[in-house]
């Protein structure tokens, strides 16, 4: 599985990432340690906390891996 680290530094990124994520129909995590969430749910991500370093997993890309790249590329952190 690919996996990227983004980061989400406050409410606003957060709600605008997820909205990112909804427009793919590839199943997609945020992991933080041990914990896993939907990177579509923005309940999910809130739960993980704002202002951390988190993996954004490609669970099951569906041929867009580099559309969502693009898509999130304003996230992305280096690891």
């Amino acid at each position: 599985m690919k996996c990227v680290k983004i980061y989400l530094e406050n409410a606003a990124a957060a709600e605008a990432f997820v909205q990112t994520m909804r427009q793919f129909e590839g199943e997609y995590d945020l992991a933080l340690g041990s914990y896993t969430v939907d990177a579509k749910s923005i309940l999910g991500v809130f739960a993980l906390g704002i202002g951390k370093a988190l993996d954004l997993v490609f669970v099951n890309s569906k041929g867009e891996d580099q559309d969502v790249l693009n898509a999130v590329e304003r996230y992305r952190r280096a690891a």
